[in-house]
């Protein structure tokens, strides 16, 4: 039960290489016991043509199962919309893994730099071994977006209390 999936970019490429494993003849063999291997069974479209080779895209070996009984009786594939929405789920899962592998090198008094080495080791994404500017500018701007909300909160917060000290000195000067 063969399917084919397009994954837009070259990091998300290589964290499913991680996430998946491939056998001998290059396809990926996918599992329902992973959360992201369910959302792969979960996306398939039944069609009774053969869908055209794309040579970008990887070839997947999905497995017998419930949800794809019919599979044997028909081709698989995932539509236009089923592709952008894996690849975003995709890129999903690559952020949690990410942010709470980051906050756990952070709990644990870590430099940034070691940490994204070492994320990057730890999920074979070898080929961003030169380029982990990506990640630190990514960490960057969700540590600056985490700032401003902050900043938001404490601003509002405090105008909430100047209001109250406000009209609770206008109620004293009038009495």
């Amino acid at each position: 039960m063969d399917i084919q999936l397009v994954i837009n970019k070259p990091l998300l490429r290589a964290y499913f290489d991680f996430l998946f494993t491939q056998d001998e003849s290059g396809n990926y063999g996918i599992g329902r016991a992973s959360d992201f291997g369910k959302i792969l069974c979960s996306f398939v479209r039944y069609t009774s043509q053969k869908p055209e080779p794309i040579p970008e895209a990887v070839n997947l070996t999905l497995p017998k199962s419930d949800g794809l009984k019919n599979a044997a009786n028909y081709y698989m594939r995932y539509s236009r919309e089923d592709l952008i929405r894996i690849n975003d789920l995709l890129e999903v899962f690559f952020n949690i893994d990410f942010d709470r592998y980051y906050l756990k090198g952070k709990k644990l008094g870590l430099l940034q730099k070691h940490i994204i080495e070492s994320f990057i080791i730890s999920r074979n994404l070898t080929n961003l071994m030169h380029d982990h500017e990506t990640l630190k500018k990514k960490e960057y701007r969700e540590e600056l977006r985490l700032l401003k909300e902050r900043c938001g909160m404490l601003t509002r917060k405090a105008y909430y209390r100047n209001e109250k000290i406000e009209s609770g000195m206008q109620n004293i000067l009038v009495n």
